[in-house]
């Protein structure tokens, strides 16, 4: 089946998922009188509201220890340069983890979590998804920024994760995706920045810790499928644009991928790196001045990999009317590979 139909019904699907259903609760107006700032008071909300309820979050500084979300909720600020959420420990500024089928709505909010912490530790997270039940969850944000080590870190089993008209900044991935089931990711309208040029962040490549992506899934044997749909959204600065390896034999876990009317420039390794089973479809893109490849395969020239490697790519690849120029290293690695008629505009 050609990925045009099967991402079809996965953008379906999160399409789906943006409109929420919460309108059984209450309301909770969570305001931050003091100038300096408030503590605590989103972890007293969260863990008193009921399921289904909207918080609304006033303007103001919140200063919070890591936040947990385990109940159908939505978390509404009053903009993203009004409503902030400051993490005064390493970890995940809002984890959502729940075993029950769930909806949650994170919108008009920043939230900040300073990278520092992560040095020689596990990485601290804006907004974690972790779900190992096979019960549907939802997850929406729309109008929010983060800036932190980690971005989104996904690692569920059943559902859908949508980001809309936000901004993330990050020193590792702004979203990392890895599922055992099967769920639907998709960001539109968004600006995904690395660290290659963000002024808050130093160069700290020499450690080692910079080989980074704005957004990536990787995967192993475990049975798994995921949706990723990446429409009209700005990703620069990161030393890989976008990235995509499906590891598993025998076809057990696919990535999906669909990129519509993106820019991805500006980066220090390739726009776009595929390997493994990943099926993807590259839809009037402008993917330029990349310092190295435009799109690349996992495949000889471009990378050395043995004979039955798991890691070579053996996908498919469809496309049109994408304008890719002006890489360092050229435009499309394999330069023989059969790219589709009409790929590059």
């Amino acid at each position: 089946m050609r990925l045009a139909v099967v991402v079809v019904l996965g953008i379906l699907w999160i399409a789906g998922s943006s409109v929420m259903s919460l309108n059984s609760g209450q309301v909770l107006q969570v305001d931050c009188p003091e100038p300096r700032g408030c503590f605590g008071l989103l972890e007293k909300a969260l863990a008193t509201a009921p399921a289904g309820s909207v918080i609304r979050v006033g303007p103001g500084v919140f200063y919070e220890q890591p936040l947990v979300i385990d109940k159908s909720l939505s978390l509404q600020g009053a903009g993203a340069d009004r409503t902030k959420i400051r993490m005064v420990e390493p970890g995940a500024a809002i984890a959502i983890r729940s075993v029950e089928a769930l909806e949650v709505m994170i919108a008009s909010l920043a939230i900040v979590v300073p990278f520092l912490w992560n040095v020689g530790r596990d990485p601290s997270v804006g907004v974690e998804w972790v779900q190992q039940s096979d019960k549907t969850q939802t997850i929406v944000m729309k109008d929010s920024e983060i800036l932190s080590f980690q971005g989104v870190l996904i690692n569920s089993r059943k559902g859908s994760f949508t980001i809309q008209q936000s901004r993330l900044e990050s020193v590792a991935e702004s979203i990392s995706i890895k599922t055992q089931g099967e769920i639907a990711v998709a960001v539109e309208d968004s600006s995904l920045k690395g660290p290659l040029t963000t002024p808050w962040i130093p160069d700290l490549s020499w450690l080692g810790i910079l080989v980074s992506s704005a957004i990536s899934f990787i995967t192993d044997d475990s049975p798994g499928r995921v949706y990723i749909a990446l429409k009209n959204n700005q990703i620069h600065f990161w030393h890989i644009g976008f990235s995509a390896f499906s590891l598993g034999h025998k076809g057990w876990s696919r990535a999906d991928a669909l990129l519509i009317g993106n820019t991805i420039t500006f980066n220090k390794g390739p726009g776009v790196l595929l390997g493994g089973d990943t099926i993807a479809e590259l839809k009037e893109n402008i993917i330029s001045d990349n310092d190295d490849y435009g799109v690349t395969l996992f495949l000889p020239p471009c990378a050395s990999i043995s004979s039955g490697e798991i890691t070579a790519f053996r996908g498919r690849m469809y496309g049109k009317d994408n304008v890719i120029t002006n890489n360092k290293r050229g435009d499309l690695c394999p330069p023989d590979y059969p790219w589709p008629s009409g790929f590059r505009k």
